[in-house]
């Protein structure tokens, strides 16, 4: 049997942007995201969802399409377009677009931030390890150069994050590993996709100058465990103030507590 129809939590309304189809795309990822539109659940009929969002079919079938692409749906031959778990189906790709159309208040935001920052630091600290046991002197030169162009560019974040992308393509091109190289990819459409997140990601952007001149130390040493030790405590400290200043909750390498067993004589002797 299909599964029934999802509306009794969505909450859908008429859209008013430039781009339409980014705005029927962006308030339906929402709703997934919130679980309102719950996995496993099936969409409206196309001629409900265009009603209640106040646009053409023709527009919303292409938001549709986008979002199916993303991996947050996908249409079912007999039982219609149906969301999907996007844990197990989407990719890297969709972090701009699920960071831009989430608020900083909601928890979504919240945990989504905490993973980028999190993954951020596991990559970033093996790219540099690989870097330090790779890299050449043609690279630590790539590296100094790029670190000195950041200087003119502290008065402008997005110019700055561009910056960043830059040295941080020079650092994987030292390591010398394609899949770090596409998975940059992504970070790299920040500025363009998320602006506003760049501008603060990128607050305190005079105070971490000193962070590339570090950098490249760090590598031309040619030490790759203690780069990467080195750098990911460097980036906790970096990541833990950026929090306390944004209000979001630092997550830190410690590992879950698990629930401490109960000791079977106690438990027989409560019983």
């Amino acid at each position: 049997m299909p599964p029934k129809s999802n509306t009794s939590s969505a909450v859908l309304a008429p859209v008013s942007r430039s781009s339409v189809v980014d705005a029927v795309a962006d308030q339906l990822q929402n709703e997934i995201l919130k679980g309102r539109l719950a996995a496993g659940s099936k969409l409206p009929s196309e001629r409900e969802l265009a009603v209640a969002l106040g646009v053409n079919r023709l527009t919303l079938r292409a938001a549709l399409a986008r979002l199916e692409a993303l991996g947050f749906i996908a249409t079912r031959h007999g039982a219609g377009t149906l969301v999907c778990n996007w844990r197990e189906r989407a990719g890297l790709d969709v972090l701009p677009s699920m960071l831009a159309s989430l608020e900083p208040a909601d928890p979504a935001w919240q945990e989504l931030m905490q993973s980028l920052l999190e993954v951020r630091r596991v990559l970033v600290a093996e790219a540099i390890a690989l870097a330090a046991a790779r890299r050449t002197e043609e690279d630590l030169l790539e590296l100094r150069s790029l670190a000195r162009d950041q200087i003119a560019r502290t008065s402008d974040a997005l110019a700055f994050s561009r910056g960043e992308v830059a040295f941080q393509r020079a650092v994987i091109r030292a390591a010398g590993n394609v899949g770090l190289e596409l998975i940059l990819n992504t970070f790299a459409k920040f500025p363009e996709e998320v602006p506003e997140l760049v501008a603060k990601l990128y607050d305190r952007r005079e105070a971490s100058l000193e962070f590339y001149e570090i950098v490249t130390a760090i590598i031309e040493q040619g030490d790759p465990a203690g780069a990467r030790d080195a750098i990911r405590h460097a980036l906790e400290g970096v990541d833990e103030q950026w929090c306390i200043r944004h209000g979001v909750s630092f997550q830190s390498k410690g590992k879950k507590t698990a629930k401490k067993p109960v000791d079977a004589k106690k438990r027989r002797a409560k019983s």
